[in-house]
């Protein structure tokens, strides 16, 4: 994901930003999610004067994937 802007960083010093960061990074469940929104950014861009796709859904299916994978790990440093 080279040359993109970072949605989640693993350095942040935020808990949940950096553990949505690892997942992207480290966890091959999230994998396919990431890849489906790229797609779909790129699909979007390229029609961008005449399409109503926004890539919600894709979205919404990263989102439940990152917290799925982030739900045991986030929040262990505010307890």
């Amino acid at each position: 994901m080279s040359g993109e802007v970072k949605l989640f960083d693993s350095s942040s010093p935020d808990p949940l930003t950096r553990e949505r960061g690892l997942c992207i990074e480290n966890c091959c469940k999230t994998r396919p999610f990431v890849v489906a929104l790229q797609d779909c950014t790129k699909r979007v861009t390229k029609k961008a004067a005449y399409t109503a796709e926004t890539c919600h859904d894709e979205i919404l299916e990263l989102m439940e994937a990152l917290d799925k994978c982030t739900k045991n790990k986030a929040f262990l440093e505010l307890q």
